[in-house]
């Protein structure tokens, strides 16, 4: 008797076989800050970025139909235990990074969050938390790209109010890679 395989079967073995490559993920980074103005970044446990000093986030849970904003106030929950609404929050730049580390494309939401906080949150799985002040990100241990994604578009109060920008493969080592495809108003409006 022959094996058969399902369409449906056949379709997630098919996916399963593409190379890391040809998935997209989705993601939020947060961009909290403490009653002084210093920026809270954790250092990550896991991959991407091991080691580095980075923003709080996480992937959409994207079966569930989460949105941007529901995710970025389910990981300020999860991560830092805050509640947010969505009042709380800025979408200031969406990211397209391609295959980031190696790890896949990657389409990112930053949000500057309105809340601040006002100690600094316990470490996590996912890695240990510091405040930082804005001087200090120009040497700190950080991937490269979310340094200059920060300083020039999140927390710059000069920057647009939003960015759109694409990074190709390699960028987490040259920030000369990193493309701006658009920007959208003012914040001194």
């Amino acid at each position: 008797m022959p094996l058969t395989v399902s369409a449906k079967k056949q379709r997630i073995v098919e996916s399963e076989s593409r190379s890391p490559t040809s998935r997209y993920r989705i993601g939020v980074l947060l961009y909290f800050r403490s009653e002084d103005g210093r920026v809270l970044l954790i250092r990550r446990a896991k991959r991407p970025n091991r080691g580095m000093w980075c923003a709080i986030g996480g992937k959409l849970e994207m079966e569930t139909g989460e949105s941007p904003f529901e995710c970025a106030i389910r990981e300020a929950n999860e991560e830092v235990g805050v509640t947010l609404t969505d009042s709380d929050l800025s979408m200031r730049c969406m990211l397209s990074e391609e295959n980031y580390e190696g790890t896949g494309h990657w389409l990112m939401f930053l949000f500057e969050v309105h809340k601040r906080l006002v100690s600094l949150p316990e470490a996590i799985d996912e890695g240990e938390f510091r405040f930082f002040k804005l001087t200090e990100l120009a040497d700190l241990g950080m991937p490269p790209l979310d340094r200059s994604v920060a300083l020039g578009r999140i927390l710059n109060p000069n920057a647009a109010s939003f960015s759109v920008l694409k990074a190709i493969e390699g960028v987490e080592h040259d920030t000369d890679l990193l493309e701006v495809v658009q920007t959208v108003g003012s914040r001194n409006d």
